[in-house]
């Protein structure tokens, strides 16, 4: 038991570089704030209160506002903040500043998509020959290799489709004809959720597929100490 809860912490310590703490867009947050379901979590590994998975979604890069020299993680408090100051809402991502909203998820998406990329990936130490992957450190490269392929075949089944008036496709050239020819709006959709912008279907995608890893990692770490105590 004591090495499936190690390994399910390592998802929720994973090293990454400094974010906020919270999102701006409630659309790629709610995520994040879920419980943990049973398939994925046993209770013993969220024992204290505290979900392995629920903490290592936090772990995702996000984005706060910016007004004047007050912060905060909340788009209706920063309107109000704006409207009390009378100043610009500022965007910040990854401790950069943005003056545009648009500018800043984009940078949001890229820093996501870069997160969720390496987080699959296995990282060695040159020095020590220590490998790191999706949160756990280890010398054996067979189970680097095998923890890498479990991230890697999760995050591959997720997928984004494209939503036109009542069709759906998942080609994202069919979904512009769709659209041009019927002259309904093209949305996207990501783990049975829509959305009509296309990057903010990037954040939810990169969010989906490191869910989707977070969540196999903890099955297959559960299923690993079922073995070792049988």
């Amino acid at each position: 038991m004591t090495r499936q809860i190690t390994s399910l912490l390592a998802l929720a310590l994973f090293v990454s570089p400094t974010f906020a703490d919270t999102g701006v867009e409630e659309a790629v947050s709610t995520e994040t704030g879920k419980s943990c379901s049973a398939e994925s979590c046993s209770m013993s590994s969220c024992s204290g209160g505290v979900c392995p998975i629920e903490s290592a979604m936090a772990k995702l890069p996000k984005m706060t506002y910016l007004i004047g020299t007050e912060s905060t993680c909340c788009s209706a408090s920063a309107e109000t903040l704006a409207t009390k100051h009378d100043a610009p809402i500022q965007f910040v991502v990854d401790e950069e500043t943005y003056d545009s909203k648009e500018d800043a998820m984009v940078a949001l998406a890229e820093s996501t998509e870069t997160f969720v990329s390496t987080f699959a990936s296995t990282h060695k130490c040159e020095a020590s020959g220590t490998m790191t992957v999706a949160g756990m450190s280890t010398s054996c490269s067979v189970t680097a290799g095998k923890r890498a392929a479990v991230a890697k075949k999760a995050m591959d089944s997720v997928d984004m489709t494209y939503l036109v008036g009542t069709e759906s496709c998942s080609c994202p050239m069919q979904a512009a004809s769709m659209a041009k020819t019927s002259g309904e709006k093209q949305q996207f959709m990501i783990a049975g959720e829509t959305t009509c912008c296309s990057i903010d279907a990037r954040v939810r995608l990169a969010h989906a597929k490191y869910k989707a890893a977070v969540e196999a990692l903890a099955k297959a770490d559960a299923g690993t100490e079922a073995d070792v105590q049988m």
